[in-house]
């Protein structure tokens, strides 16, 4: 069966509103305020949380490093997509790849053998 793939890509501005609309959602305290310099997954602790910390430009000038778990990250931007009228399909296995200065996500739709007939 064929798989049809999707990305997104989330640059630094987009995920910190990502990240400030879930905290408020879940009412979580507010990252600081500032500016996004970087994400960077933490997987050093090899456990089955994964933690991506966001280090943050607040508005003093100085570094504050934020700690949030990968669940966290999906539906922030997940969140993020709705709120911008982005279409994003409830179906499909979702996936997070973690760049310094990006994040990715994969979208994974599988067809099913009775919609491929349909189509040829």
């Amino acid at each position: 069966m064929p798989i049809e793939e999707r990305f997104i890509t989330f640059n630094l501005n987009e995920i910190y509103k990502a990240i400030v609309i879930k905290c408020t959602q879940d009412e979580h305290p507010d990252p600081p305020k500032g500016k996004l310099l970087s994400i960077e997954l933490n997987d050093e602790e090899h456990n089955s949380k994964d933690i991506i910390t966001a280090k943050i430009q607040n508005e003093d000038g100085t570094e504050s490093a934020v700690d949030y778990d990968r669940t966290f990250f999906a539906l922030a931007l997940v969140f993020y997509c709705q709120g911008s009228g982005i279409p994003l399909p409830q179906s499909g296995q979702k996936t997070l790849k973690i760049l310094e200065d990006k994040i990715i996500m994969k979208i994974e739709l599988e067809r099913s053998a009775e919609k491929s007939q349909k189509a040829a």
